[in-house]
C-alpha cells in the first residue's frame, strides 16, 4: 500500500506492509528470499540472511514455518537497505550503524515506532 512517510509509524509499529518513497515495510513470508543486506555491517546482514536461509529449509523439511525464531517477521527498509527488523520471536533490531540524510530519518521513524519506551 502507498502512504506518506509521515503515516509510516503507525504501519511499522502494527507491522503492516507499505510503500512510502523510498521507506517501506515488508512482511517476510517463509518462502521468501532472503533479505537484500549490502550496507549493514557483515554481523547483521549474516544474521539476517542466514536466519530467513534456515528458515526456509527447516520449512521445508517439515519443522514448522516459525521453526527459526531469529528470522525477520518484517523489514523495514531505506532505499533498500534494511535499518531495522522485528524477528519472529519479536525482538526488534536496529542495527547501530550511522546514516545520514533522509536514511537517517527513516531509521528514526522505524525505531520511535518499534522500540517502546520503558
Amino acid at each position: 500500500m502507498r502512504i506518506k512517510t509521515a503515516d509510516a509509524a503507525g504501519f511499522i509499529a502494527n507491522l503492516v506492509p507499505f510503500k512510502a518513497g523510498n521507506l517501506r515495510g515488508e512482511a517476510v513470508a517463509v518462502l521468501s528470499a532472503p533479505p537484500t543486506t549490502s550496507g549493514l555491517p557483515a554481523e547483521y546482514a549474516a544474521r539476517l540472511r542466514e536466519a530467513q536461509i534456515e528458515r526456509t529449509q527447516r520449512y521445508l523439511a517439515g519443522a514448522g514455518r516459525d521453526a527459526v525464531q531469529d528470522a525477520p517477521r518484517y523489514i523495514v527498509s531505506s532505499y533498500g537497505l534494511p535499518v531495522a527488523w522485528v524477528t519472529l520471536a519479536g525482538e526488534v533490531v536496529v542495527p547501530p550503524v550511522t546514516h545520514t540524510g533522509t536514511i537517517a530519518r527513516h531509521q528514526r521513524i522505524a525505531r520511535a515506532a518499534l522500540v517502546p519506551i520503558p
